[in-house]
């Protein structure tokens, strides 16, 4: 009986060993960012979704010839833009985030032509925050276009950021060893960009979809 246990768990391994392959690539295309928070009593604000950019290198490992372990390493955009209902007072946000989406990658189909399915976890550390818009000077009451950095504010910002990832795409390959991948990504959120240093909570977040290309190598 131990011998048996010890043959089939020989053959498991042998199988799975048979399918493993590598791979490694790079991807790019557009995402557009949808910000929610809670106006409190700025009933006259809004916020809208914006586009912005995505890139980044991918490396997976097939642990069968349907199922591999995928991991990404990309430049991610968050954009948004909030303003006023009744006066032209208008924020555009370009946020820049690092992430590191971990993910289980299955596929199905041909030898040619697969469609894909990736779920798992994302970690991310926000990079850099600009805005540009107009605004009005309170003293003279006048308005002001403006382009400028945002500043980091340790008591207020948090940079770190972890969440939920699942994308579907088809992959086609094109060249042996070579394939390229168009996938649909969501990227959901589940940390506050804002810390909660106030009496009043203000959970503030992010829920990215990205459209991307990509092409890789299978070793």
């Amino acid at each position: 009986m131990k011998k048996k246990k010890w043959l089939l768990a020989c053959a498991m391994m042998f199988s799975m060993t048979a399918h493993a392959q590598w791979h490694i690539g790079v991807s790019a295309g557009g995402d557009y960012n949808v910000f929610s928070m809670n106006n409190q009593y700025q009933s006259d604000w809004t916020s809208e979704g914006r586009w912005g950019g995505t890139f980044g290198v991918m490396g997976q490992y097939d642990v069968l010839d349907w199922l591999g372990i995928r991991a990404d390493l990309n430049w991610t955009q968050k954009n948004y833009r909030r303003h006023r209902d009744r006066i032209p007072i208008d924020y555009k946000y370009y946020n820049h985030y690092l992430q590191l989406p971990v993910m289980a990658s299955m596929s199905v189909g041909g030898t040619k032509l697969r469609g894909f399915v990736n779920l798992g976890v994302y970690g991310g550390y926000w990079l850099k925050s600009q805005r540009d818009g107009t605004d009005m000077n309170l003293f003279s009451g006048k308005y002001y276009t403006f382009s400028e950095d945002v500043k980091f504010n340790s008591e207020r910002d948090q940079r770190w950021d972890c969440g939920l990832v699942g994308g579907v795409g088809l992959e086609y390959l094109f060249a042996p060893h070579w394939a390229a991948q168009l996938e649909v990504r969501y990227y959901y959120s589940l940390t506050s960009v804002q810390k909660q240093y106030m009496h009043v909570k203000d959970y503030r977040y992010n829920a990215t979809t990205a459209i991307q290309v990509g092409v890789k190598y299978g070793f």
